[in-house]
């Protein structure tokens, strides 16, 4: 039983995740629906009720992140497991993985926009409680960004050979590929150091547009031959050594590839930080709008 809940670990770092975009829009849907459908609700709960729901709701949406973050519940799960029959040990264990943890994060954090949709219409709109609406709708509107990057990253991201996993490795790889140009083109002859200054370089040490990357990135794409299109085609420049020219121009597409690997890796983890930082807002407004609730409650 050991080895096989072990085995079930392993696998859930390694099983296909499905598309969850799909899933929060069809949240989305319903919690339009379910308040079209319930108006007298708000009436009903009151603020106080509605409030209390909403809160509790954001609570365990943001569960997923200590369960990412700490594996104490995990490992007392697992252990749990290894104590009961092997149906209930399997479901604990697809109850523990982190894909579940995110799916019900991800529906608790667009099905708590129901609560607080009753929540606003139950009480008066104060300038407080406007922004907490607007926060809320950012950090909503966030998390739906990054599962759009999730799904939407290319798939030769996480299957394309010499795809780094870490940026300060992308950084070195920059350094190498520079230092092997230089290197290659060294002793050759000045129509070779020519076209290489003119046309290969500038790719070597400059950057592409960010909109060519996330376009690239969008479509599943590969940016190096658009960008290296110009410098292939002065190959002929080169001469008699247009043989290395064109092995220059290889390394040049490598950066971009590698440029491009780079560009994915901070896309696809700089949206959770803004996400992040508009969750922390949320939680300090959230702690003076129920301040106030409670002040003026007690007077």
């Amino acid at each position: 039983m050991r080895e096989q809940i072990g085995e079930a670990a392993d696998r859930r770092h390694t099983a296909p995740l499905a598309s969850v975009t799909l899933w929060a829009v069809i949240c989305g849907a319903a919690v339009v629906a379910v308040h079209t459908a319930t108006a007298p609700i708000p009436g009903r709960l009151g603020s106080y009720r509605t409030g209390i729901i909403t809160i509790t709701t954001f609570a365990l949406a943001a569960l997923y992140s200590a369960r990412k973050r700490n594996l104490w519940l995990s490992v007392r799960w697992l252990r749990l497991a290894t104590r009961l029959p092997r149906k209930i040990a399997r479901a604990l264990i697809v109850v523990d993985r982190l894909e579940t943890w995110r799916t019900a994060h991800i529906t608790l954090g667009v099905l708590v926009l129901l609560p607080f949709w009753w929540h606003i219409d139950a009480g008066r709109a104060t300038m407080l409680e406007r922004a907490l609406f607007s926060t809320v709708v950012l950090v909503i509107l966030s998390g739906l960004f990054g599962l759009v990057i999730h799904d939407l990253l290319p798939r030769a991201m996480r299957v394309r050979a010499n795809q780094e996993v870490r940026l300060e490795d992308v950084e070195v790889g920059f350094h190498q590929l520079f230092v092997e140009a230089e290197e290659a083109v060294l002793g050759h002859s000045e129509n070779l150091v020519h076209a290489y200054l003119k046309n290969v370089r500038p790719l070597l040490i400059g950057e592409q547009l960010p909109v060519r990357l996330i376009w690239a990135t969008l479509r599943g794409t590969d940016p190096a031959p658009r960008a290296c299109r110009t410098a292939l085609a002065a190959a002929t420049t080169a001469g008699g050594d247009e043989a290395i020219y064109l092995e220059l121009v290889e390394i040049a597409a490598r950066k971009v590839r590698l440029e491009h690997n780079q560009f994915n890796l901070r896309l696809n983890t700089g949206w959770l930080s803004f996400h992040i930082g508009l969750v922390l807002i949320m939680g300090v407004e959230v702690a003076f709008h129920v301040t106030g609730v409670l002040y003026f409650v007690g007077f």
